[in-house]
This record gives C-alpha cells, sequence and structure tokens, in this order.
C-alpha cells in the first residue's frame, strides 16, 4: 500500500485487513508502520472535538499494537548477538507473552514464558496460542515472579542465560521505549493533520515516555489503566530520561533509507489520567462494558477491555465533562491486543 494510502480515512473499517510483518529489518518495519492507517470517528460520544484513531491493531494480526514497536529493537539485537531463545514472562493473559511467542515463531528463535502462578488445568487462549506457536512454559509461584525484575532471577529459576535474550515484562527496557519512541516519530511523518494532543492507554509507562520523546511537538497524555499510585509517573519518568540520554543505533544512522536518529535532548509534556482504571487491571465494570459496546457499534472499531476500551472511555469522559478544547484535534492510539477480548465471558 503507498504511504499516502496511510493517510486517508477508510469508510469500511471491516475492509481494512491487517498487514504482516514479513522481514526482521528496521526499514521494512518502518515502511509497514508507516502505512498504519487513521481513521477519523464519528461519535455522539465525543462531543465537541475532532477525534481519529490510529489503527496499530492492524500492524500485524499477531504482533500487533505497542506490543510490536517495544519488540522490534529487541529482536534484532537478538539476531545480531546471535541468540537463538528469547526468554520473557506474564500472566496468562498477556499480550506481550503472546506478541513474544509469534514473534519467535515468524523469526525463528525458540521461546522460554515464564508464567505467574500455577499450571491452570485448562490454560488460557493465549497460552494455547503461545504454545502452538513453540513457547515452552515455566511456571512460577507469585513470590518467584515478584523477583522478576532482580538480578540474577533466570538463574534463581535455574534457567542458563547464555545464547538467550531476556525480554521485561511488557517490553519494558530501553529497547522497548526507543520502539516506542520510533512511533511517536513515525506519527509525525503520517499523520493526515496536525494533532494537538496524543493519547495512549497506560500500563507501564514506556510506551508513553516514548512517545513523548519521539513527537515534535504534541503533548502525550497516558489513560493508566490499573491502580498504581504514583509508580506509572515515576517508570514514565525514568524512561523518558534514559531516552534523553540515549544514543541513536547503528540502523538508526547508517544503511540504506536510513530513518533520522530519533533521540532528542527534550520531550513533549506528558498528562497521566489515573480515574479511568475502573477498580483496577483487566476489571470490566459493566458501565465500561456498555461504553465499549457503544464505541464498537458507533465507530465499527474492535476495542480490548484492559487497555484501548479505558483509553475511549477515558476520552469520551473527558470530551462530556468540558475538559477539552472545542478546537482540540485528538489522536488516539490503538495498542492491540485484541487477543485478550477472548479472556472476558459475555454478560
Amino acid at each position: 500500500m503507498p504511504l499516502e494510502s496511510a493517510r486517508t480515512v477508510a469508510s469500511e473499517p471491516s475492509s481494512m485487513p491487517p498487514r504482516y510483518l514479513t522481514s526482521l529489518n528496521l526499514q521494512a518495519f518502518i515502511q509497514a508502520a508507516s502505512e498504519v492507517p487513521y481513521q477519523k470517528i464519528e461519535s455522539d460520544l465525543f462531543p465537541g472535538i475532532e477525534l481519529w484513531i490510529r489503527r496499530d491493531d492492524l500492524l500485524d494480526p499477531l504482533i500487533s499494537g505497542n506490543k510490536a514497536y517495544k519488540l522490534i529493537y529487541n529482536l534484532i539485537a537478538a539476531r545480531e548477538q546471535g541468540a537463538d531463545t528469547l526468554i520473557t514472562c506474564g500472566g496468562a493473559w498477556s499480550n506481550h507473552l503472546h506478541a513474544t511467542a509469534a514473534a519467535g515463531a515468524r523469526f525463528g528463535f525458540r521461546t522460554l514464558g515464564i508464567i505467574r502462578g500455577e499450571r491452570p488445568r485448562l490454560s488460557s487462549a493465549t497460552l494455547r496460542d503461545a504454545e502452538r506457536f513453540g513457547m515452552e512454559f515455566r511456571f512460577v509461584s507469585r513470590e518467584q515472579y515478584h523477583s522478576r525484575n532482580h538480578p540474577g532471577f533466570l538463574e534463581q529459576l535455574n534457567i542458563d542465560p547464555a545464547e538467550a535474550v531476556y525480554l521485561p515484562e511488557g517490553g519494558a527496557n530501553l529497547a522497548g521505549a526507543r520502539g516506542a519512541q520510533l512511533l511517536g516519530k513515525i506519527i509525525d511523518k503520517t499523520c493526515p493533520i496536525r494533532f494537538s494532543q496524543v493519547w495512549v492507554a497506560c500500563g507501564t509507562g514506556v510506551t508513553v515516555a516514548g512517545l513523548s520523546t519521539g513527537l515534535k511537538a504534541t503533548p502525550v497524555y497516558g489513560v493508566e489503566v490499573l491502580k498504581a499510585g504514583h509508580s506509572i509517573a515515576r517508570d514514565t519518568e525514568y524512561w523518558s530520561e534514559r531516552l534523553q540520554h540515549a544514543s541513536p543505533t547503528r540502523e538508526e544512522m547508517g544503511g540504506e533509507g536510513a530513518v533520522d536518529p530519533i533521540c532528542r535532548t527534550s520531550r513533549q509534556e506528558i498528562h497521566l489520567k489515573n480515574q479511568y482504571h475502573c477498580g483496577g487491571y483487566a476489571k470490566c465494570p459493566h458501565h465500561l462494558r456498555a461504553f465499549q459496546r457503544e464505541f464498537e457499534c458507533q465507530a465499527g472499531i474492535p476495542l480490548d477491555p484492559v487497555y484501548t476500551a479505558k483509553l475511549m472511555y477515558g476520552l469520551c469522559e473527558t470530551a462530556r465533562v468540558g475538559q477539552l478544547d472545542a478546537s482540540a484535534r485528538i489522536l488516539a492510539l490503538h495498542s492491540g491486543g485484541l487477543q485478550g477480548r477472548r479472556g472476558f465471558r459475555p454478560e
């Protein structure tokens, strides 16, 4: 699809099939990401604002949304290091775990998933997918899992990290943050209009931090999807600082079609909204379900109840109480994760 097509508005959302990431190459990834469509939302759920959504759920049917951006630099580094195994961790419905397993199968890596809690009698659809993709599992106690970010975690589980790359939960490392930063740069180059705000669901702060340092002149709003106290703000600040002092990678600086360096010495404003988590992580009360159904009916765009439904609900409520300028042009980012819809039973 030509680059210009990414700037058009699709009148029939169902007519937009997902793309496929077929090559572990930064320039091929940038080209695919540059073709992600932007769709204008016509809905009375968002009074007084001009709202668009960037459909990164369509980047790839399995490696989609912000997980793809968090993985790309990690995958390239693993290949360059000669590593044959990716090790990561998550819960039974983890989008990151699912995307890592799919990427391993797609690009020739063995994958090992460290799963929080005991092996369930009946595996989740996410874990069944990951196992079909070839991922091996190691189930650990919640107490052991709590140490996942500590030095020596793998050795404590008798896992040899030699010739393997460890990807933290949710892709929360510098390479993951750089991928989110790349997304900000791509938005600057492909957006159909100049937006006054960019909104995204926020779980770890990595994506928000990356966007804030990748965008040139657009403030970023993160809708927190869990009750995290001040930890998301703290982590956002941490990753923003790391990115501001990082150096461009070799792929960014050289080679045919190289992109401009994406690291910056400053960042855009970050605003975190912590009142729309609807009770906590993966909590989906009746009013959120009702909103999700109404949004999907009006916009024709599927959401997941853990991240994107809360993002759009937060935007709806903010617009409804008049906290957004009437002239606001807002871009919401669809961060994928639709595979997680299977974890929620219909009411």
